[in-house]
C-alpha cells in the first residue's frame, strides 16, 4: 500500500483523497489541516481513525510512516511543504499552481532532478485523452504550431465584493485568477506544443493596490518558432467556460468544456472540416493513479517540475509586463 497523507482538507485535498480511497494501492495514513472542522468531515467521509488527524505538520511526521504526501493546501505554503516532504524522502503530488515565483520553480527542478522520489504537479489536463491527442500531434507526429488562442471564465465576483476568501489574500492565494484558475489554460497549451516562450505583452485589471491579485487579463505570448498566442482570462465573466485552439498548417486542435466537466476534442482538417474523434474519456487515470503508476514504475510522471519551471516564468513575465506596461523576455535559462 501506498502510504499517503494529505495536506490540506479543503475541496481539492477531499477529491484528492477520495482518489487515494479508490486505488487499490491507496492508503490515506494521515490528513493535515489547521481546520478541524474540514478535518472532522473528510475522517467521517472515509471513516479515519482520530489518531490520524493533525493540526500540525512536524507532529504528523514525528507520528506516522509514510510514502507519499499529497499537497492540497493554498499556493503561499506549497513551496516549504514540498521541500519539507522531499526532505524526508517521500514522494510529492502536489496541486496547482505549484509555486509562485520562477526562483522557486528553478529551486524546485533542480531539486528533483537530484531526488530518487517521484514529484507530481497537479495538472489533470496531462491525463485528458483529448489534450494527450493534441500532445502527440506536435510532438510525435510532425506538426508545428503556428497560432494559438486560449480563454477562461469563471465568476469570482462574491469573492471580490466580500473581500474574505483566502483567493484574494497574496500571502495565500500568491495571485489571482490567471494564476490560479488560468494557468490551467496557459501551461496546457505550453505542454501539448512543447512551445518555448520568449516573450509577452500583457494588460491586466488588477483587485489590489499592489497589483497582485487580477480580476482579467489579456496577453500575447512570442514563440521561439516565430507563433504567437494570444490568451484572456476572467474571473469576473457569469459562467465557466473554457477553450484551447491549437492551429498549424494542416488545420487545428480545438479543445473546449462547460463549467468544470470533461474537456473534449474537436479536430479541425485544412479543408475546414470537423471530426470528433472517438476518444476514451472516461478511462483516463485519475492524477493519484498517474502518481502511484509513476512511483511504481520509476518512470516520469505526466506533469513534471519543469513543466512547473516554464509556466511560472511566462506567469512571472506576464505580471511584470501589466506592471510596467513593456513588452518582457521570458528567461528559461
Amino acid at each position: 500500500m501506498l502510504r499517503t497523507a494529505i495536506i490540506g482538507t479543503g475541496g481539492i485535498g477531499t477529491h484528492l483523497a477520495r482518489e487515494v480511497r479508490t486505488h487499490p494501492e491507496g492508503q490515506i495514513a494521515a490528513a493535515v489541516d489547521v481546520n478541524e472542522e474540514a478535518l472532522d468531515d473528510l475522517a467521517t467521509e472515509h471513516d479515519l481513525d482520530e489518531s490520524t488527524l493533525y493540526t500540525d505538520e512536524a507532529e504528523m511526521y514525528a507520528e506516522t510512516d509514510l510514502d507519499a504526501v499529497i499537497v492540497a493546501t493554498p499556493p503561499a505554503f506549497h513551496d516549504d511543504q514540498i521541500h519539507d516532504a522531499l526532505d524526508r524522502d517521500l514522494h510529492v503530488l502536489c496541486e496547482k499552481p505549484v509555486v509562485i515565483e520562477q526562483e522557486a520553480a528553478e529551486r524546485l527542478r533542480d531539486r528533483v532532478a537530484d531526488s530518487e522520489q517521484v514529484f507530481m504537479a497537479g495538472y489533470q489536463r496531462h491525463l485528458n485523452p483529448g489534450f494527450v491527442a493534441a500532445y502527440d500531434r506536435y510532438h510525435d507526429e510532425g506538426q508545428e504550431p503556428t497560432f494559438v488562442t486560449g480563454e477562461l471564465t469563471q465568476d469570482w465576483t462574491g469573492h471580490f465584493e466580500r473581500g474574505t476568501n483566502w483567493r484574494v489574500k497574496p500571502d495565500i492565494g500568491g495571485r489571482g485568477h490567471l494564476f490560479s484558475v488560468g494557468t490551467h489554460v496557459v501551461e496546457s497549451v505550453l505542454w501539448l506544443t512543447g512551445l518555448t516562450p520568449t516573450a509577452v505583452s500583457a494588460e491586466i485589471d488588477f483587485y489590489d493596490d499592489e497589483q497582485y491579485i487580477d480580476t482579467k487579463s489579456s496577453l500575447t505570448v512570442r514563440f521561439e518558432n516565430g507563433a504567437v498566442a494570444s490568451f484572456a482570462d476572467s474571473a469576473v465573466a457569469p459562467a465557466t467556460r473554457e477553450h484551447i485552439h491549437v492551429w498549424d498548417d494542416e488545420g487545428a486542435m480545438y479543445l473546449e468544456g462547460v463549467d468544470w466537466g470533461q474537456r473534449e476534442l474537436t479536430v479541425v482538417d485544412a479543408d475546414g472540416s470537423e471530426r470528433t474523434p472517438d476518444l476514451a474519456y472516461d478511462e483516463a487515470p485519475s492524477k493519484f493513479a498517474a502518481f502511484a503508476e509513476a512511483i511504481e514504475s520509476g518512470s516520469e510522471p505526466p506533469a513534471t517540475a519543469e513543466d512547473v519551471l516554464v509556466v511560472t516564468a511566462l506567469l512571472d513575465a506576464t505580471y511584470e509586463s501589466a506592471r510596467t506596461g513593456e513588452r518582457v523576455a521570458v528567461d528559461l535559462e
